[in-house]
């Protein structure tokens, strides 16, 4: 009770009806109301106070996000700006998540692969405190509850194996399988069930196992050193192995666009290699990390910022093929025609870190003939937009040059007829790569889909005629990144009698 508070005044602001006042003496063993003063602590039955309905908001969404309405059998896509009741369940797919608002201003990210159903929403007392509950059914969430710091709102999480009870703090939720962990970052979060109740403070966790109590709190593990991530990566995909704390045994990624980490891009649980690979377009991002016990809790949360300037990406290289042995002349250098791009700055010198340049020129064609004399050379091409913004210079080729021979020799093995060899630049850390040709560009006709675990790829030579090359790489987890963008190039007939032969007989037959 605060100065000027009365018994009757509460009656008329908090409860569902205001004669329920006599309710509160007598559940307080108050006899008179005038004896009531400031500084008294009074009790209410929460059946006799004033319930509102309350609702959440959807701020954000990113990736496959859908909701079933409460009653309905089929969900729908969950788009920002959407409300959120009692009953209703919110699903994650792969790399997707969801920002929910409540009334009070709490925030809930649910992470990728997530489950979650609103048991309870509503404002009691005709005050902005809240009173919460949810189900989380499997995945993950962060939330961040109570900002403002109403006084009395409270919220309960709970899952198949534990109930965790909150009211002001920051703490992390995960559920796999029949176990749930709880990891509070700030504040006191209580976690129990049937069999037990365990207090975990800030900066510890606990696992719970369905018909099993609680673990007595672990200290969560020191944030990881960020120190190998790049503050800019020019090629993709780009690998990182990440350094492992003492007691890990993964890590959990993410990648959002702002550093609350409110709408996420990219969300993965690794052993130890992280790939950036073409999902994510240019720009400038943040990135947060954290090592994962063997218990499956996470530690504190290490964060950086890097800038990814990737695009446009560098055509891929037909002809000559790295480590090509040639013969001094005129050579010809050809590449795939990359989508998007206008033309190509194709260099080439004796060093492979192009010091000493020999060669410059730009081009719109996906092919150049040059004078090449005898000697180790690298050459390397450049890709440019329309509006004259120029992408990372390519990986250099080495070729050897030999003098012209007195007698023939073999032609190397990427030049034999009736092959097609598509080759491209090895990337560390990548253990495969899928490789796609077909005769669109939106690759509906696809006429080759292997995955190889080198950086070539020998085809029988297909029929004359333009087609459309993709890749994407799959790292040493199975991790398969997206696709790069489309390069196309052309097959020329290896003889043009045939196409001749083949118009002659058509004339004849036309007369």
């Amino acid at each position: 009770m605060k100065p000027g508070d009365t018994v009757w005044d509460l009656s008329h602001n908090m409860l569902k009806d205001w004669r329920y006042w006599k309710e509160i003496l007598r559940h307080n063993n108050i006899k008179d109301a005038t004896t009531i003063r400031p500084g008294m602590h009074i009790a209410i039955p929460l059946y006799v106070v004033r319930e509102e309905t309350s609702q959440a908001r959807v701020e954000a969404v990113h990736g496959d996000v859908r909701v079933t309405w409460r009653g309905a059998s089929e969900s729908l896509p969950l788009k920002p700006g959407m409300s959120l009741s009692v009953g209703d369940k919110v699903a994650t797919d792969s790399n997707s998540t969801a920002l929910l608002i409540l009334e009070d201003h709490s925030a809930i990210l649910m992470q990728e692969r997530s489950e979650l159903e609103f048991s309870r929403l509503r404002k009691l007392g005709g005050r902005k405190s809240l009173d919460a509950g949810l189900f989380v059914g499997k995945g993950g969430l962060k939330m961040d509850a109570n900002p403002s710091h109403y006084p009395d709102s409270s919220y309960e999480i709970q899952t198949a194996a534990a109930n965790s009870a909150v009211r002001g703090t920051g703490f992390r939720i995960g559920v796999e399988g029949q176990s749930s962990r709880t990891e509070v970052l700030e504040g006191l979060v209580s976690v129990g069930n049937a069999l037990g109740q365990v207090d975990v403070p800030k900066n510890f966790g606990t696992v719970v196992k369905k018909d099993e109590p609680p673990v007595k709190p672990i200290k969560l593990l020191d944030a990881p050193d960020l120190g190998v991530f790049p503050g800019q990566v020019r090629y993709l995909p780009k690998v990182i192995k990440l350094n492992t704390p003492s007691g890990a045994v993964g890590y959990h990624v993410q990648v959002a666009k702002d550093a609350d980490f409110m709408e996420l891009l990219l969300d993965r649980k690794v052993k130890e290699r992280f790939m950036i690979d073409q999902g994510l377009p240019d720009g400038n991002y943040y990135v947060r990390v954290r090592a994962v016990d063997s218990r499956g809790l996470e530690g504190k949360n290490a964060q950086t910022r890097f800038q990814l300037a990737a695009r446009p990406e560098a055509p891929l290289v037909r002809a000559p093929l790295p480590g090509a042995v040639l013969h001094e002349g005129e050579l010809l250098f050809s590449w795939a025609e990359a989508e998007g791009v206008e033309r190509y700055l194709f260099e080439l010198g004796p060093d492979q870190d192009f010091s000493r340049i020999k060669v410059s020129r730009e081009t719109t064609d996906t092919e150049l003939k040059l004078p090449v004399a005898q000697g180790i050379w690298y050459f390397r091409l450049t890709s440019i937009t329309p509006e004259g913004k120029k992408g990372p210079p390519g990986h250099p080729v080495k070729m050897e040059v030999l003098p012209v021979p007195k007698v023939p020799e073999p032609k190397p093995p990427a030049t034999e007829e009736g092959k097609l060899v598509l080759a491209w630049q090895n990337v560390d850390g990548v253990a495969a790569y899928n490789v796609q040709l077909a005769t669109d560009k939106d690759f509906q006709n696809l006429i080759v889909d292997k995955t190889v675990d080198q950086g070539s790829l020998t085809l029988p030579r297909p029929p004359s005629g333009h087609y459309y090359m993709r890749l994407r790489s799959i790292d040493s987890e199975g991790y398969e990144g997206n696709f790069g963008a489309a390069q196309s190039f052309e097959v020329k007939p290896e003889s043009y009698w045939p196409l001749a032969i083949f118009g002659i007989v058509t004339a004849l037959l036309l007369l």
